[in-house]
């Protein structure tokens, strides 16, 4: 046998080998004993590690992982997650009791030391390094283990604890294991970080992660000793989710229609009609999500505040839902989304190309030759929309925009730039932002002189950073008078043109037939999670 016919025949084995070894795979995925939903997200996972991921990552930390309350803020209600109860001693001090039987995805039992853990490791790591959401816990001096199922905050000043136990980022609880599984020397080692980042979860929830890969898909399977499974009483919950990245939202589309994908939250707004007549369900989900038009405020012409006032004054605000969003959406006022606290109604822009340009000869810029950009999230049909009618705004006043689509992570890079190199970060960039916890703060913070990682504005302002300090510290002592300095905090920024709501998101999720997602797996807190516990298979 010669050569060539040994390799053909090696080569067509090889094929049959791969193939049985995938249509095996598929069988175990696809069989009709397992119960499979495909979730298209649009973004690459940014992080795994409870303790430091501010970003994408909370599509996976919100069902592996749980805190030790919940919090709805459309029906203003706590209910029980990890604690089964918890009690204000007094202004600085809290109990929280855990519950019983509840275990962590390595078998290891609940306990109050791995709050503490949990907590302080948080914590630790944002002062240290000034990475993830630990500021949130900034009001607490220590955690105190009362014994093993009850444990202590005591509070350096009046603070929500309870709304503050229930972010979405930053309160998961997990085991301390952690420690000797990475072969850690202390809580802020980084081999704890690379640890998880590997595709490992060490929560409590419903689901566990079972493969990882953060820029395609990341596999969860069913946590059969999760605690609330009696609870939640739902036998048709998918053993296996599969959360895929699909950037492009025709190919969402493609994969609902071909069968591929059951839950899609990115596909291009105008097909939505066609699908539910097709037989697609459509769920909207109320939201605080808001698209946040930054300026460099380093970078000429953009740091000239009646340059920006003038670009605010072109956004033709009356059409912006319609066009962008068909009509998914709430027009934006102000930093802060319709209905969340510290929300204003009078932070409003008027179109006006007339007062546009005024404001260009004020600033000594009527009949300049000027070239600005704008950087956009690649796949964000909303974003590629307002920059195109922004652009024809901008060309009636003589100014040129040139529209940069990336994707998100290089996104942050270019935002983040204008700390170390503000010629290299753009003009203006969009930054979408959904909540940490309920406070007027959350969103008023990304443009706090200490916040590196989120103000793409780089924007700092003595004034602006003790109205913040002073009413973050006050919320748990005179929430009125914390209301006021945020409201203070938000007309400086409106005056200066430094950064503004765009929109509010009225969130839609195109599901297949053979799906059907109870009420309560969508929280408008936790931002494109989905609780799958909620969700049902049909067939």
């Amino acid at each position: 046998m010669g050569l060539n016919r040994r390799l053909v025949i090696l080569a067509v084995l090889l094929v049959l080998v791969v193939s049985i070894v995938v249509f095996t795979t598929l069988g175990r995925i696809m069989s009709p004993q397992v119960k499979l939903i495909v979730y298209a997200y649009r973004d690459a996972i940014t992080g795994i590690d409870p303790s430091v991921e501010f970003d994408t990552g909370i599509v996976v930390l919100g069902v592996v992982y749980e805190p030790l309350i919940y919090y709805n803020p459309l029906t203003n209600q706590f209910t029980p997650a990890l604690a089964k109860n918890w009690l204000k001693i007094n202004e600085t001090f809290w109990i929280f009791r855990l519950r019983e039987n509840v275990v962590f995805h390595d078998g290891t039992p609940l306990t109050a030391d791995a709050v503490r853990f949990s907590i302080l490791r948080t914590k630790a790591i944002y002062y240290e390094s000034g990475l993830g959401p630990g500021y949130i816990w900034d009001s607490v001096e220590d955690v105190v283990v009362l014994n093993s199922s009850a444990v202590g905050l005591r509070l350096k000043y009046p603070a929500p604890i309870d709304l503050i136990a229930s972010s979405a980022y930053g309160a998961y609880i997990y085991s301390p294991r952690v420690l000797e599984y990475s072969g850690a020397r202390d809580l802020t080692n980084e081999s704890i970080r690379f640890w998880f980042e590997k595709g490992r979860s060490l929560g409590s929830g419903p689901y566990y992660i079972d493969y990882y890969d953060p820029l395609n898909e990341v596999r969860l399977k069913k946590f059969e000793k999760w605690w609330g499974w009696t609870e939640v009483n739902n036998p048709r919950a998918p053993d296996l989710v599969v959360i895929k990245i699909v950037s492009d939202p025709i190919t969402q589309v493609m994969g609902l229609r071909g069968g591929s994908i059951h839950i899609a939250m990115s596909v291009p707004r105008a097909e939505i009609s066609s699908l539910i007549r097709e037989g697609f369900k459509l769920i909207k989900q109320h939201t605080y999500y808001s698209y946040i038009l930054m300026f460099n405020t380093q970078r000429w012409p953009t740091n000239i505040t009646e340059f920006r006032l003038a670009v605010l004054h072109a956004i033709p605000w009356e059409n912006l839902i319609d066009k962008a969003l068909h009509g998914y959406g709430i027009p934006g006022s102000g930093m802060i989304p319709y209905g969340y606290p510290g929300y204003m109604d009078n932070l409003v822009f008027e179109y006006n190309i007339t007062i546009a340009r005024e404001l260009l000869r004020t600033a000594g810029l009527d009949g300049v030759e000027i070239e600005i950009e704008i950087v956009i999230t690649t796949g964000y049909e909303e974003e590629e929309i307002f920059a195109m009618l922004l652009k024809s705004e901008l060309a009636k006043l003589g100014i040129k925009l040139s529209i940069r689509h990336y994707p998100w992570e290089l996104v942050k890079e270019y935002g983040a730039a204008v700390w170390r190199n503000p010629e290299e970060a753009p003009h203006l960039i969009i930054n979408d932002w959904w909540p940490t916890y309920p406070t007027p703060y959350d969103y008023l913070y990304i443009l706090h002189c200490s916040s590196k990682e989120w103000n793409w504005a780089g924007y700092c302002n003595e004034e602006l950073d003790e109205l913040l300090d002073r009413a973050f510290e006050l919320e748990g002592e005179d929430y009125e008078e914390a209301l006021k300095l945020y409201e203070e905090a938000q007309q400086l920024l409106f005056k200066e043109g430094i950064a503004i709501a765009l929109w509010t998101v009225i969130q839609p999720y195109v599901v297949r037939p053979t799906v059907e997602i109870r009420n309560n797996a969508f929280n408008p807190l936790y931002m494109y999670v989905v609780w799958f516990q909620y969700v049902e298979v049909l067939s």
